[in-house]
């Protein structure tokens, strides 16, 4: 599978190693590569890419505020000289965080990481708009599920766990694009980590759900107001 990439990094010497390692893979396509990370905003908001490598400590503009600016970003690796970055990092949803130096089999686990999400992800909904149900890959197999029968639903970084009577589903996928194929009249986001269906609140305050089947979960702060006012309406 070939994916076509952009690489933003303030110092050549690193974009020239992983120009290196994208030659030696063969099957990623770079479109672009920026020093300068304005000039990757820029170019970033009017061409599309299916990767991009992304350096957090940059003059100007860093990875995360660049990140922020995009409506529809990318699958996106940080890479980064830091490790004390990695929880602000995922909780932007990014597929990976790369610390330099970069191994090259780290590299390559990264990428067959992107190249498995970009597959999933076009399978995972089935139903553009679903009315009743989802369709998702899990456990090498096709499932139905019924949009009645989801509990609550739980993030974990680049998947998802569906949680129902019956099971639990484990599939390749974010919050954040399971969201937009979900109804909305039915389906609220209440942290960066769960999603919940109305039907299912049994109480709530401003920091907590309780569901049906006695499930407590918290309500982020950046999704408190809307909660709320959501539930007034």
């Amino acid at each position: 599978m070939n994916l076509s990439c952009v690489i933003v990094d303030d110092e050549y010497l690193a974009i020239r190693v992983l120009e290196e390692y994208a030659r030696q893979k063969g099957d990623l396509t770079i479109k672009a590569t920026f020093i300068k990370s304005q000039e990757a905003l820029e170019f970033l908001q009017s061409n599309k890419v299916d990767l991009l490598f992304l350096d957090i400590q940059m003059p100007q503009l860093d990875g995360f505020e660049l990140l922020k600016q995009l409506p529809e970003p990318p699958m996106v690796i940080f890479t980064t000289a830091r490790h004390d970055y990695a929880v602000k990092a995922f909780e932007l949803e990014v597929l990976d965080y790369l610390v330099k130096p970069i191994p090259f089999d780290r590299f390559e686990k990264a990428l067959k990481r992107a190249e498995e999400y970009s597959q999933f992800k076009n399978a995972v909904i089935i139903n553009e708009k679903p009315v009743d149900y989802l369709m998702i890959k899990a456990d090498y197999r096709i499932h139905k599920i019924q949009l009645d029968q989801i509990e609550y639903i739980e993030g974990l970084g680049e998947y998802i766990k569906i949680h129902t009577p019956e099971k639990i589903y484990i599939t390749l996928l974010a919050l954040k694009d399971l969201i937009e194929h979900l109804p909305s009249e039915q389906f609220i986001r209440i942290h960066k980590s769960y999603i919940i269906p109305v039907s299912r609140i049994l109480s709530y305050s401003r920091n907590e759900v309780k569901l049906i089947k006695g499930k407590d979960l918290p309500v982020g702060r950046a999704y408190k107001d809307a909660f709320i006012e959501r539930l007034k309406g």
